[in-house]
């Protein structure tokens, strides 16, 4: 009787730890920081991603057109929480590098019209 109620416990205990566990752990904030929705929905306007081939070190930012500029710039190289260099308000002509020195995997970019 008491193996039986020992059993009954420990099965009952795994349950509850079973049912308090998360069935998968949420992904960190810097994977969503990846992805233009994530930018564009914390209001820096209109983003554009562009995957970069191997030995890419740094990017130019080209001219815009009259009326608009940039809000933001995300260098991406490695991985983990400090991949993303995130560059508020930067300068068109101006070239970029990541803070690593490493080779750049992907660069995003975010565009609005000039505050009146």
């Amino acid at each position: 009787m008491q193996k039986q109620l020992l059993a009954a416990t420990a099965v009952a205990g795994l349950a509850i730890v079973g049912l308090a566990a998360p069935a998968q752990a949420a992904p960190p904030d810097w994977a969503a920081m990846n992805h233009t929705s994530y930018w564009e929905g914390l209001g820096y306007g209109d983003c554009s991603k562009v995957e970069l081939p191997d030995g890419v070190g740094s990017v130019t930012l080209p001219e815009l057109p009259w009326g608009e500029q940039y809000t933001l710039l995300v260098l991406k190289a490695g991985s983990g929480s400090s991949a993303n260099d995130v560059i508020r308000w930067p300068v068109e002509g101006m070239t970029y590098e990541h803070s690593s020195g490493k080779d750049l995997s992907h660069v995003i970019t975010c565009t609005d019209g000039f505050i009146s």
